[in-house]
């Protein structure tokens, strides 16, 4: 029971390392047209490559997704649970950015439209909805474009896992990711046939499923020490590191091994294990999901507000204002959302 605790403790310690990397991008490094310091960060390689942080949220997501089927007795039962545990937070995060979009008017993407709701509460990206209903859905917060690849991972591999048990589920979902990356590979070179191009805005997500694979197999060698699933798993990383073939980046390639690396000894080494079960990341870890949600144009807003009544060296400036996300995201994760999936878990519980 004690090394359930800790696995558990410690996945909650990487998911902090997680948001506080993506913290680093926004940051610092992606709204530079937006901060008062510009681009002063740009040549920042942890800053730069912060967005790394959600590579490392796909292999959590893929160790824990599998952990949660094998204790869950079929498809529906599965979704159920997924979309209980994403929507109460989806929606409350949703509300709260429109509502308070005109308090935090300096937000990069504008002001949202009602309609921006929309995308975030389905889990479907603005591209396939603008595509079925023929008008647009502007962006409410490009950050939610991880959580509707989480959703189709969810569903594609549910469904693969109860029809076919979990080996023959892994490989589809690899396969899906190689035919994804090889679409890619052959568009970069200009090696795709004319009328296979239509179809690159419905295969590009599925670039990311590798990192699920990565994650679950990790998860299996992790519960049977079998060592082929370890050989398994490194073979999978490696072709899950071709999802950006495109960049053509070593140095992002080596950012991402160091991340694998931290993901896989925090498993494993005792110390390692120890230090991302420390305070600081597990309560990060614990409330990362809203504050994924809520904190990019947010913090950017605050940093604006802030950088206008008071000097605050630009180092700090960003610190400053993502902590003032925190208090929300934790209001929501620890008040907000349990009682909502409570009463959820109450109306779904006698759908089969």
């Amino acid at each position: 029971m004690a090394e359930q605790k800790n696995r558990i403790l410690v996945l909650d310690g990487l998911r902090g390392l997680a948001i506080l990397l993506v913290f680093l991008f926004h940051g610092y490094y992606i709204w530079s047209k937006h901060y008062p310091f510009g681009d002063l960060f740009k040549d920042n390689l942890l800053v730069k490559y912060g967005d790394l942080g959600v590579q490392l949220f796909f292999l959590i997501s893929g160790f824990v997704i599998l952990m949660s089927m094998e204790k869950t007795t079929g498809f529906i039962q599965f979704i159920k649970n997924r979309w209980v545990r994403l929507f109460p937070s989806m929606l409350i995060c949703s509300l709260i950015i429109y509502i308070t979009a005109g308090f935090f008017y300096e937000r990069p993407l504008g002001i949202p439209e009602l309609k921006s709701l929309l995308p975030g509460i389905l889990f479907v990206d603005e591209g396939l909805l603008e595509r079925i209903f023929k008008t647009d859905f502007p962006v409410l917060e490009s950050s939610f474009w991880s959580l509707y690849i989480e959703v189709k991972f969810y569903m594609i591999f549910g469904a693969l896992y109860y029809m076919f048990k979990r080996n023959m589920a892994l490989l589809g979902i690899f396969i899906i990711y190689l035919v994804a990356v090889s679409y890619q590979i052959l568009e970069f070179h200009h090696l795709l046939p004319p009328e296979l191009l239509k179809c690159k805005a419905y295969i590009g997500n599925f670039v990311y499923f590798g990192w699920f694979v990565s994650g679950a197999l990790m998860y299996i060698y992790y519960k049977e020490r079998d060592k082929r699933y370890l050989y398994a798993f490194v073979i999978a990383t490696i072709c899950a590191m071709f999802y950006m073939y495109r960049l053509q980046d070593m140095t992002r390639n080596v950012y991402l091994i160091i991340l694998v690396l931290v993901f896989v000894g925090a498993l494993f080494w005792k110390r390692m294990e120890r230090f991302f079960s420390m305070r600081l990341f597990t309560f990060v870890g614990f409330v990362s999901y809203p504050v994924y949600l809520l904190h990019e144009n947010m913090m950017i807003s605050w940093m604006l507000k802030i950088d206008r009544f008071i000097t605050v060296p630009y180092w700090l400036l960003p610190i400053i204002s993502f902590s003032l996300v925190i208090p929300v995201a934790y209001v929501v994760a620890e008040y907000l959302e349990p009682p909502i999936q409570k009463k959820l878990k109450s109306m779904l519980k006698n759908i089969k």
